[in-house]
């Protein structure tokens, strides 16, 4: 893969291959340089971008250097032990992130002291080390050309997916697609690393390009593969950005609406443990209320706040007295002192003297709740506690109903044990797609939990991501298929316009045999243009596809053998007289 002036496009192409490798060493140096001096203006395109690596500026030299070396001819042996060195850092990048290993190469030549979107302080991207480990087996082609016929197809075929990947890169900068630059939870390529493979994977394309013409040709018969390849790796990354883009949102829209879900939650249950405090209040400040008053009261609570079961009050020795409505609660009579779980939420609410929700407990009915237990002092003594009754089902299913987070599944359990869910018809799901969050409430800690369901996935999910990879790989089948038939169309183009070259040299040498032609009258001689006179078999063998051999007429025949004293033989003598001649 040499420079040659054999192609009218050797100066073009060498003139572009030079503008890229000097434009990815120049990037390159200038990147070495801010970490040597400390300069992140040099390093970081934006301070919230990640930087270009020590590492990734070294090989974006080596590789712009094999460039100019190409162009130069000189050093043509160097460029596959670039190409190689190249590989190898590249290649054991990739082994470090793909065995989750360490091996010291990160920050062999420098520390790395900028970490902005970086997972792994002095690494390259995974996407940087892919496309360099493919540039670098590029290169090291290079050397195997004379060996290797396929090296142009090769380099072509590597610096097509080179390109694509980093100019889809630059492009999900532009438009917001965090996908395109940055693969899984891995850190991202920077600005500047995806402009300089750009340069670098145009450059070594014009290089296989210019290796892979064959004389007469101005674009190279494998030319098809790379530009399928270019445009059908293009769309797969960018149909993966797109459906990470939608997992994105679906998760951004889970995580909101769990957090609104818990502060409503919290919010509530802070409302109702405020309520039953204030009844409390009421009964310090005026007094202990006959229990029919009591009841009255408790009933018009129980009628304006719904989602409440039931209200009592306990005595100080934790022995339900009277519970309002009775009716479907007389099982809650005296049912406190049997549960630790009510008998540790009264304790804890004497000893704080504010109100306190139990953990889940059995209710009198088989269903589960929590109580509210808000404790009465009257002349700083305990005169027991008010209490409020709910059932987790009912209250939950008021405090959330369908327009509060629309479409999606919610768990809520304490201790690993649900209490109430609210499906949505979504089907179990990925693990990482459940969103877990965290109800701090005073005497118990809930956990809610939420996932996306079909409803919430077809409001955001679009064909778009399919559409594009569809639409990318017939473009790359098409593209491959005109580009194709369109070469061999020029060739069989070419190879007619040879044949009408050589008919019309052919014609234009018959035709010098028609018009007026010199004849001696004596010798027969012909006089051709150049006014030379020669015998006609001559002059016909030089303006005809024939050749001569001579013999004896039977006339001439007969005077030959009479001169020589010969007799004349019977098969001369018969052809005279049957006088086959003119």
């Amino acid at each position: 893969m040499h420079p040659s002036a054999d192609h009218s496009s050797a100066f073009p192409t060498r003139l572009l291959v030079a503008v890229s490798g000097g434009a990815s060493v120049a990037l390159g140096l200038m990147v070495v340089t801010g970490w040597l001096l400390h300069s992140v203006h040099l390093i970081q395109l934006q301070p919230k971008f990640a930087p270009m690596q020590f590492n990734t500026a070294l090989c974006l030299i080596l590789c712009g250097g094999a460039l100019v070396l190409w162009v130069w001819g000189r050093g043509i042996r160097a460029i596959p032990v670039m190409g190689g060195l190249v590989a190898a850092i590249s290649g054991l990048t990739l082994v470090e992130y793909l065995f989750h290993l360490k091996l010291g190469i990160d920050q062999l030549l420098i520390h790395s002291y900028i970490t902005t979107e970086t997972l792994f302080p002095g690494r390259m991207s995974l996407i940087s080390s892919l496309c360099f480990l493919l540039s670098g087996i590029a290169l090291l082609l290079h050397g195997l050309h004379g060996p290797l016929r396929a090296a142009p197809l090769a380099v072509g075929a590597l610096s097509s997916i080179v390109l694509s990947i980093s100019l889809v890169a630059l492009l999900g900068y532009v438009l917001g697609l965090p996908g395109t630059n940055g693969w899984t939870q891995f850190t991202r390529i920077p600005v500047f690393s995806a402009a300089g493979l750009s340069l670098l994977s145009a450059g070594l394309f014009l290089i296989a390009w210019h290796a892979g013409l064959h004389p007469g040709e101005s674009i190279p018969g494998w030319l098809p593969l790379p530009l399928a390849l270019l445009v059908f790796t293009g769309s797969l990354v960018l149909y993966f950005a797109l459906e990470g883009k939608q997992e994105q949102d679906i998760a951004q829209t889970v995580r909101a609406d769990a957090e609104g879900t818990r502060t409503q939650i919290q919010v509530r249950m802070e409302s109702r443990l405020h309520s039953i405090a204030r009844m409390a209040r009421d009964w310090e400040l005026s007094g202990p209320p006959t229990q029919a008053v009591w009841e009255a009261n408790a009933a018009v609570y129980v009628h304006d706040i719904p989602d409440v079961q039931a209200l009592e009050w306990v005595d100080a020795g934790q022995h339900v007295r009277w519970i309002a409505p009775l009716a479907h609660n007389q099982g809650e009579l005296n049912n406190s002192s049997l549960d630790p779980r009510r008998q540790a939420a009264m304790q804890q609410s004497a000893l704080e003297r504010q109100p306190v929700i139990t953990r889940i407990v059995s209710l009198a009915d088989g269903s589960r709740g929590f109580i509210i237990y808000a404790p009465i002092i009257v002349h700083g003594q305990p005169g027991g506690f008010v209490a409020g009754i709910f059932k987790a089902e009912t209250c939950l299913q008021r405090y959330l109903p369908p327009p509060v987070a629309r479409g999606e599944a919610i768990a809520i359990s304490e201790d690993g044990m649900p209490f109430f869910k609210r499906d949505s018809g979504a089907p179990p799901v990925r693990g990482d797609r459940i969103v877990g969050q965290k109800i701090e409430l005073h005497g118990a800690t809930w956990v809610l939990r939420m996932w996306p369901g079909p409803a919430l996935s077809a409001r955001i999910d679009s064909p778009l991501p399919s559409v594009v990879l569809y639409a990318g790989a017939m473009g790359a089948l098409l593209l491959g298929a005109v580009s194709f038939y369109a070469q061999r169309s020029t060739r069989q183009a070419a190879e007619t316009a040879r044949a009408n070259t050589a008919l019309r040299y052919a014609l234009d040498k018959v035709k010098t045999l028609e018009g007026l032609l010199p004849i001696c009258s004596y010798c027969k001689r012909v006089r051709d243009d150049n006014g030379y006179w020669s015998q006609i078999d001559t002059y016909l063998r030089k303006h005809i596809a024939a050749s001569f051999s001579h013999s004896y007429c039977p006339e001439c025949a007969v005077k030959f053998y009479e001169e020589c004293g010969i007799d004349v033989p019977d098969k001369v003598k018969a052809e005279l007289e049957a006088h086959n001649y003119e």
